[in-house]
């Protein structure tokens, strides 16, 4: 016996379609789960194939949901085919397809349920999943229709499990009962089709009904809210033929734009009043042959609909029965409409930030070049000027020494005092030279590896063994990075003493990764280990070490001491997560 609607869908719709079906909307329907393995085997296929063929027996028209399956669903027969009712029914495509932009993997709360097979499916386990999604994906969003209290929990632990940030957008199952009594509506209108094909009038409504199917598939695809509107007005024209049509738009409870057929017909505030009059809506109107309806989008109303001087105002009831699925794919359209609006608006908002933070960017960029350029020529005049100072000091001091000059105690500790004060002036001008570009150029990634071993190759490391034990690791640093590997293997041969082996160890660590430098030379006291760090601390510029944690500290890099004094030194490197990559092999 055949005269069903039947569909098929993917078990992760499963409570979903119970819900659907439990409102008592499609008595005549006959729905039936398939799984098509997310893996991509072949029995996943074979299955959907034998339950399409056994529902051609029993049923007119086969609808096909899937959720993702895009590619992979082929029956053998003729079927409406839902790939993706992700992006083509519970979320509008405009919207899905932003959020896919933004690096989204998009789920519904039965894929959820089942994530760890879902993993196994597609041959992941472990680190392997954690390592694929994060480099293919930036978040993970659930698009709950509410069926499963559980959901949200499943989505936190999906996202702690892969390591990737998780969104929450409540969608309810109202886009699916929408668009399954579109289908079935379909499919009743075209067996009604087939029973009264034999009758002019029926012929008629069948055309209409085609035409109407036909608008309201492309209506739902606009981004217009006035062309959504201009093509509805144009639908229930063609459909009831009414003299006067109108339609008034409400957007969070606030009246809105009216258009009317005739241009101007309900400007006039009587009528306008009259439009939005609560006691109108959804009624017969038998003074003016017409008849007046709310468009509703998820018990919200978008907006209210008039006609008047219908050419058949007997069949008003009719038509207002009629009218309640088609205005329902109406509010839909309207309230995409408005969402895409939105997201253009937020778009464009964004773009203009963007934009003012380039040109702020740029102008501070080319504000610290001059500045930098200013400070380069005023520290080169200021050398010159204290290279003389020194000059003549230094020559007073040795006249002072040989007895050329006077000996006077006053003036010589008055020589030696400005020689010190002069020299302390030097070293704070070629402080600028070095500290005035960090910060200044973008921080890029660099191979740990091979800024090591160009630092060593421009060091005194003669008869000391290097241990680089940090291969395939990147860092993402400010330029001045090399720097930082310099200056602790400088400081080991200035003051390690006799040293014979330093070594840079990578090794994971909670929240990122670690560099460990160490040496088997004298060690830091213990007083010392925070002190290292200050501008002037230590026997020759002061500056190593400072200018070290200032680069590192660029990109949130920190720097400790934690070794032994007389052990060596031992100074730790944390990077957190996201400043490092690991290419090729494990560090």
């Amino acid at each position: 016996m055949t005269g069903r609607f039947g569909v098929l869908y993917c078990e992760n719709l499963a409570r979903e379609m119970a819900a659907v079906v439990a409102t008592g909307e499609f008595p005549e329907i006959l729905t039936e789960p398939f799984r098509m393995d997310c893996g991509g085997r072949r029995v996943g296929r074979d299955r959907l194939m034998a339950s399409h063929s056994r529902f051609l027996g029993t049923c007119e028209r086969v609808c096909i949901l899937g959720c993702g399956c895009r590619e992979r669903i082929e029956p053998p027969g003729p079927a409406v085919v839902i790939p993706d009712l992700m992006r083509e029914v519970l979320l509008p495509a405009p919207l899905y397809d932003a959020c896919v932009r933004e690096g989204a993997f998009m789920v519904v709360p039965g894929m959820l349920s089942r994530w760890k097979e879902h993993l196994a499916g597609f041959g992941f386990e472990g680190e392997a999943a954690e390592e694929f999604f994060r480099e293919s994906i930036r978040k993970i969003v659930l698009l709950d229709t509410g069926i499963d209290p559980e959901a949200p929990r499943n989505l936190a632990a999906l996202g702690e499990d892969l390591g990737i940030p998780t969104e929450w957008i409540p969608i309810d199952i109202e886009p699916l009962r929408r668009y399954l009594a579109l289908q079935y509506l379909q499919w009743r209108l075209e067996r009604e089709e087939k029973v009264y094909r034999d009758s002019i009038a029926a012929n008629q409504r069948s055309a209409d009904y085609a035409m109407t199917i036909d608008i309201l598939g492309r209506i739902t695809e606009l981004q217009s809210e006035e062309t959504v509107v201009e093509e509805m007005l144009d639908l229930f024209t063609v459909l009831f033929a009414p003299a006067r049509i109108g339609f008034a738009s409400i957007d969070g409870g606030e009246a809105g734009r009216i258009v009317s057929r005739p241009p101007g017909y309900y400007d006039a505030p009587e009528r306008a009043a009259g439009l939005f009059a609560l006691e109108t809506r959804n009624a017969i109107l038998s003074d003016r042959d017409g008849l007046s309806m709310e468009v509703r989008h998820e018990n919200r109303c978008v907006g209210v609909l008039v006609l008047e001087g219908l050419a058949v105002p007997h069949r008003a009831a009719e038509y207002l029965s009629i009218s309640r699925s088609v205005t329902e794919v109406c509010g839909l359209a309207i309230a995409n409409a408005r969402t895409y609006q939105k997201l253009q608006e937020a778009v464009m908002e964004r773009d203009r930030e963007i934009g003012e933070r380039m040109r702020a960017e740029k102008a501070l960029r080319e504000a610290n070049r001059k500045l930098n350029t200013l400070s380069s020529i005023t520290r080169h005049d200021i050398l010159n000027q204290l290279a003389a100072l020194l000059g003549y000091l230094e020559i007073t001091q040795m006249d002072l020494e040989s007895g050329r000059l006077p000996a006077d105690p006053t003036l010589v500790r008055y020589v030696a005092n400005e020689l010190q004060a002069a020299r302390t002036i030097q070293r704070q001008v070629e402080f600028t030279r070095f500290y005035q570009d960090i910060g200044v150029k973008e921080a890029e990634w660099h191979d740990a590896e091979t800024l090591i071993r160009q630092a060593a190759e421009e060091l005194p490391l003669s008869g000391v063994r290097v241990d680089i034990g940090v291969t395939g690791l990147w860092i993402y640093a400010d330029p001045l990075i090399g720097k930082v590997f310099y200056n602790l293997m400088e400081n080991s041969v200035r003051h390690g003493g006799d040293i014979s082996r330093i070594s840079f160890l990578g090794s994971r660590a909670e929240g990122g990764l670690v560099i460990t430098y160490t040496d088997d030379g004298r060690g830091i006291p213990a007083a010392d280990k925070e002190r290292i760090f200050r501008k002037g601390f230590g026997k020759n510029t002061g500056l190593g070490l400072f200018l070290t944690r200032e680069i590192l500290a660029i990109t949130g890099i920190t720097i400790n001491e934690t070794g032994v004094e007389g052990e060596g030194v031992r100074f730790e490197i944390f990077i957190p997560e996201g400043e490092y990559r690991l290419v090729g092999s494990e560090t």
